[in-house]
């Protein structure tokens, strides 16, 4: 069944000049909106009809012929029982159902394998749910007297025309020469039935070259009514990806958490050195936990100012070294150890630091022992 696509007004304004998205075609895809025509189908269950007709069409008529002619004739002297009805039945499909089957089989393989190869395998019960846009009476109108409606209604009439020459065709020629009393009549019939293949199998081949036509079509069609408006592929970006106003918005809000978490700890400092205006960097170092002095706060200009007004407030002493502030300030994030190379100018920092609190350097010996 051919699914109409109703494609939304668009809101925005704009004109859809560009193509659909991955995630779009994807989307169409499952509510069953597909590039899909029903003139392939019937093109191709009329030719391997036709086809198959052919080739199983002598073994059918004979079967037809036998059957026809036990019913008429021997069917009507024998004495039938259940073993004789059971015989006749199973003889009957061999000689006739068989042929069947396998008519039917070939046409529905044809069936499902256009089908996959229009639209590939899609498996959704979306399009038999129930919409108001399908009862809708505007929508309808839109559907009859759109591109679409106007397109299927020329196809229409050109796959009524070729009908209506080639039964035109079909029934003067059996007309005129049904006349010729001359010919035998099984001649004549056989005849007769050559020229309706014949016909049929032109039929069939001039609907498969409007098949093509409207394939290529439904293609371009299906294409130019999924394509999208500037604003609603940015829309789809800010939904797939997120907005960047919001991503913005929380990363904002994550490093304002961030620092207010690393202000915390600028307390527990024992030293800030700082640039002396731009840059601080806090520093503890507890020998006993602690393989090496870490930086528990750093940063610059106004968040500087915070870390030497906090550490104004609980007398920690601040150290001007404008070097070691900003190569510590560079190199080292907030709660990891200092590396090596700054072992020596930051222990001679500390040093400074514990003679004016009158403490000893961890690590150091005593020299009033």
């Amino acid at each position: 069944m051919q699914t109409e696509i109703v494609v939304p007004e668009d809101t925005s304004g704009g004109e859809k000049t560009e193509e659909a998205t991955p995630k779009k075609a994807r989307d169409a895809r499952l509510e069953g909106q597909v590039a899909y025509s029903q003139e392939v189908m019937s093109a191709s269950l009329l030719l391997v009809g036709f086809a198959t007709l052919y080739m199983v069409g002598p073994q059918l008529f004979l079967g037809i012929k036998e059957s026809l002619i036990w019913v008429l004739r021997d069917g009507m002297v024998m004495d039938l029982d259940t073993v004789a009805l059971w015989y006749q039945g199973w003889w009957q499909f061999r000689s006739m159902g068989l042929w069947l089957v396998v008519l039917m089989g070939v046409l529905f393989v044809v069936a499902a394998g256009m089908g996959a190869m229009q639209a590939g395998l899609v498996f959704t019960a979306k399009p038999l749910v129930p919409k108001w846009s399908r009862i809708n009476p505007l929508s309808g109108l839109k559907r009859i007297f759109g591109m679409r409606g106007i397109m299927k209604f020329i196809f229409s009439l050109a796959k009524l025309a070729i009908i209506a020459s080639v039964a035109w065709y079909i029934v003067s020629a059996m007309i005129f020469d049904g006349l010729d009393l001359k010919m035998d009549l099984r001649e004549r019939f056989a005849e007769k039935v050559w020229v309706l293949f014949i016909l049929a199998v032109l039929l069939a081949s001039t609907l498969a070259i409007i098949a093509v036509f409207d394939y290529l079509y439904q293609r371009w069609q299906h294409t130019k009514d999924q394509r999208m408006t500037k604003h609603e592929v940015k829309e789809e970006f800010k939904q797939s990806e997120g907005d960047p106003l919001l991503k913005a918005k929380i990363r904002q809000v994550q490093r304002q958490m961030a620092q207010s978490r690393m202000m915390q700890e600028v307390p527990k400092a024992d030293v800030v050195i700082t640039n002396p205006t731009h840059v601080a960097v806090a520093l503890r170092y507890d020998q006993e936990s602690m393989r090496a002095p870490v930086v528990v706060a750093k940063g610059y200009d106004e968040v500087a100012m915070r870390i030497k007004a906090i550490a104004r407030e609980h007398d920690i002493v601040m150290v001007e070294n404008v070097p070691l502030a900003r190569a510590l300030a560079k190199g080292v994030e907030v709660g990891h150890p200092i590396p090596g190379d700054f072992y020596q100018a930051v222990a001679q920092v500390l040093s400074h630091v514990y003679k004016l609190k009158g403490k000893q350097l961890p690590g150091s010996s005593n020299s009033a022992a």
